[in-house]
């Protein structure tokens, strides 16, 4: 059995309304305009050809999300359905869900005074960085300001 490798420069079939990785073009297949018509009655016009870690890179970017606001029960369910990966508390709380999305992505929640978000990134994005990505995020600011709930009182570093 052959073994063959591919590297960041492997000629990769990339769809980009879905965001999905179609197929790779290996040294000695089809090539890849040959592989990009034949799966094209399938996909469409949708299909381009790739380095195989810039498409990557597109199918991780395309599977993050903004923070949204969730219930406290939501949070407490994300919490207790699988055992959670880098969980913090302190100055706001954060774990994320221990089964990847895609790749290197999870869901990630986060918990400042009372109020519970969620969003998908890294699974290796540290606790600070979770948090402030929620302190400054739209959702956070527009919810807070249209139930009159007070705002967080940041520590310093928040704001940076």
């Amino acid at each position: 059995m052959r073994t063959v490798s591919i590297t960041d420069d492997t000629p990769t079939i990339y769809c980009t309304r879905t965001h999905m990785l179609i197929d790779t073009c290996l040294p000695g297949q089809d090539s890849a305009e040959a592989k990009l018509a034949r799966h094209a009655t399938h996909y469409g016009t949708d299909l381009i050809i790739l380095p195989f870690a810039e498409a990557w890179q597109r199918h991780e970017t395309a599977a993050k999300s903004e923070p949204e606001e969730i219930s406290s029960e939501q949070w407490h369910y994300a919490l207790n359905v699988l055992p959670p990966v880098s969980w913090h508390d302190g100055f706001g709380e954060s774990f994320k869900i221990s089964e990847r999305t895609t790749g290197s992505i999870t869901s990630i929640y986060v918990r400042l005074n009372d109020r519970h978000f969620t969003f998908s990134d890294d699974i290796r994005t540290p606790h600070d960085k979770c948090c402030k990505r929620v302190f400054h995020s739209p959702a956070y600011r527009t919810t807070a300001q249209a139930s009159g709930i007070a705002p967080l009182r940041a520590r310093d570093d928040m704001e940076r």
